[in-house]
């Protein structure tokens, strides 16, 4: 429990608050859909976030997400910023398939390709269809892209 966390290392903790109104540079929400709105998102720009990384499933309602980005929080979405758990359960399907047993180093070294190939593939689709840096346009750009190649691969379309 994030009360108990906070009672070992002896850092504030809001009981019945949201941490919205904290002065932070990072902010990761990692809860709930949609659980911050145009309210919550005026708060972290108040606060002068300079990243917003979501690490639930779609944490940030639309138009929350396109105020941040407009007050120049840089957003990481999640679709891309979940990639790493979903392929950290690849790898693990992997590993019990070919009956290998990689160490954590092994496991995270990899995670590390896989993410920043997906950074790099967001930034690159952004920069390409005009977006500049704009990670949630370049995340959904560089998806859809991959999800047309593999049905043309299949033979759809």
């Amino acid at each position: 429990r994030v009360e108990d966390y906070a009672d070992k290392f002896g850092v504030p903790f809001f009981k019945g608050e949201k941490p919205w109104g904290v002065k932070v540079d990072v902010v990761m929400p990692c809860a709930t859909q949609n659980e911050v709105g145009m309210a919550e998102a005026e708060k972290i720009v108040a606060n002068g976030v300079k990243y917003y990384v979501e690490v639930s499933n779609m944490p940030t309602t639309n138009e929350a997400v396109a105020y941040l980005k407009a007050n120049g929080t840089v957003v990481a979405p999640s679709k891309a910023v979940n990639a790493g758990g979903v392929s950290v359960s690849g790898l693990e399907m992997s590993q019990n398939s070919m009956r290998y047993s990689w160490s954590a180093d092994e496991v995270d070294a990899k995670l590390k390709v896989i993410m920043k190939n997906i950074f790099d593939n967001s930034v690159k689709a952004a920069n390409e269809y005009g977006m500049g840096d704009d990670l949630v346009a370049g995340a959904n750009i560089a998806g859809f892209i991959k999800v047309a190649e593999a049905m043309k691969a299949q033979g759809c379309c």
